[in-house]
């Protein structure tokens, strides 16, 4: 089973909160106080589930694994969906910004995970 599983829903979850957040604070639900209790109760909730499944990942992968895959899930579902949902325009910017944060994040796991192959190994 892929056991990055945890730490990806962590980040879709992260992003979803965000998407809840923005939601939440739009002026189109001024005079809709039960729609705006609802998406901020959405909003809680995403938190929730993604600190429960980031313990999750946490517990099945290394720390700096499970948080970075996280971090690179949210980058990417929060621009797909601020295009798709909001309309927001995705520049070349941010998608050059968004390549290199992520090619930090593999380096990082990469480089964590050289320094455990060579503790493991026998003298």
């Amino acid at each position: 089973m892929f056991k990055q599983y945890n730490a990806v829903l962590s980040g879709i979850c992260a992003a979803s909160a965000s998407i809840f957040g923005k939601f939440s604070g739009s002026p189109v639900l001024n005079d809709f106080l039960l729609a705006r209790i609802l998406i901020f109760s959405l909003m809680i909730l995403s938190n929730a589930f993604v600190w429960a499944l980031l313990v999750k990942a946490l517990q099945e992968n290394s720390s700096i694994t499970a948080i970075t895959i996280s971090t690179a899930t949210n980058y990417l579902f929060s621009g797909v969906c601020g295009y798709l949902v909001f309309g927001e325009l995705t520049f070349s910017l941010w998608l050059v910004g968004t390549i290199l944060i992520l090619c930090g994040l593999m380096l990082i796991v990469s480089d964590e995970e050289d320094s455990n192959d060579i503790s493991t190994k026998p003298d």
